[in-house]
Parts: structure tokens; C-alpha cells; sequence
């Protein structure tokens, strides 16, 4: 279920405000703030380059993990890889902001979740960013069939990486409860699509 503006193309999912209710009870408003700027830069990177490279954005839907934008125009495997990418190098440019030694905890928390925001996309999933930048990649290189194939395998290896890497996390906090619901939702987000 969604709140849209049609003129706007913005959709809101109605999770999103129960996200978020959460997200400040477990870590305070200003914590939130900072992850969820670091969101904002990643998504705003992707506008960047949407824009750099003639891409119309239709409709952008905001989702309880990050954003789903839907393009105008799009005839090009190289201008999707960009664009695909565009919020991962966001985050990596503006990462370092946080380090500066005025924003003091909440710098640092910035760059932590700008950090992760890159790592955990870069995963090559197929909802993941990643993912969308390996299908490009192997739809410019190869046939159809052997790029569908390849991307089936290697979003295969990622989900159990992505498993694996949940069980680590929770494991070394001590079965953390925000670690646990982040992970569970996490692959069932990546299993989505």
C-alpha cells in the first residue's frame, strides 16, 4: 500500500513512517537522521547520473529499504550501468565529510552508514544495485541467454552470502535484535524480485 502524488511520480510505501517510528526508538532522532541523509546522498546519486545521462526518472517509490526509481527513455545498457552505480560512488565521495572532526559521533556515524550503503550495494544481487550493474555489464558483453544465466549464478552465490553474512553479524553482537530484523529483512527484500 502506498501514498502516492501522481504529479510528482512519488510513491510512498505506508511501511516506510512504521520504519521509521522504529528506527528512532531504537536509535534516537539525530542517529536516524544522519543514516537516513546517508540514504538521501545514495538516492540523490542516482539522480545525478539519471540526469547526467538524459534519463527522465517516471516515478520514484521510496521503500522501508531505500528507493526504486522507474526511467523515461532508457535505451542504453551503458547509461543503466551508470546510473546503477551513481549512488555508490554518492556515497563514497561524500563518505569522508563525515571525518571531519566538527561533526564529532555523528560524523562518524555518517560515514559508517555512507561506508555500508556503497558495501552492501555493490553485493551483485539482483535488487541490489550491484546486481542491476552485473546485468548491464553482462548484457553488454554477451548473448542474452549466457547473461541471464550468469546473473542467475552469481545472484545465487550473493543470497547465500548475504545469508551468511547475517548469521555472522548476529552471532558477533550477541543475536542483536536490530541486526536480526535488518538481516531477516534484508534477504527477504533481495529474495522480493
Amino acid at each position: 500500500m502506498y501514498i502516492e502524488n501522481t504529479k510528482k511520480g512519488i510513491r510512498l510505501n505506508l511501511l516506510v513512517p512504521v520504519g521509521l517510528f522504529f528506527l528512532f526508538l531504537l536509535n534516537g532522532f539525530l542517529s536516524t537522521f544522519v543514516i537516513l541523509l546517508a540514504a538521501i546522498v545514495h538516492e540523490c546519486g542516482h539522480i545525478a547520473l539519471a540526469a547526467l545521462c538524459g534519463v527522465g526518472i517516471e516515478r520514484f517509490d521510496i521503500e522501508l529499504w531505500g528507493g526504486r526509481m522507474y526511467y523515461g527513455g532508457m535505451n542504453s545498457y551503458r547509461k543503466e550501468l551508470y546510473i546503477s552505480l551513481g549512488g555508490i560512488i554518492a556515497n563514497l565521495i561524500f563518505a569522508p565529510i563525515g571525518l571531519i572532526s566538527v561533526f564529532g559521533m555523528y560524523g562518524k556515524l555518517f560515514f559508517c552508514a555512507s561506508v555500508c550503503y556503497a558495501l552492501v550495494n555493490i553485493i551483485p544481487a539482483k535488487t541490489l544495485d550491484g546486481g542491476e550493474a552485473l546485468r548491464c555489464m553482462l548484457n553488454l558483453g554477451f548473448d542474452g541467454e549466457i547473461a541471464y544465466a550468469a546473473q542467475n549464478a552469481v545472484n545465487a552465490l550473493s543470497l547465500m552470502f548475504l545469508c551468511a553474512a547475517g548469521l555472522v553479524l548476529a552471532v558477533l553482537t550477541g543475536f542483536n535484535s536490530s541486526v536480526l530484523m535488518l538481516s531477516v529483512i534484508t534477504v527477504i527484500l533481495v529474495l522480493e524480485k
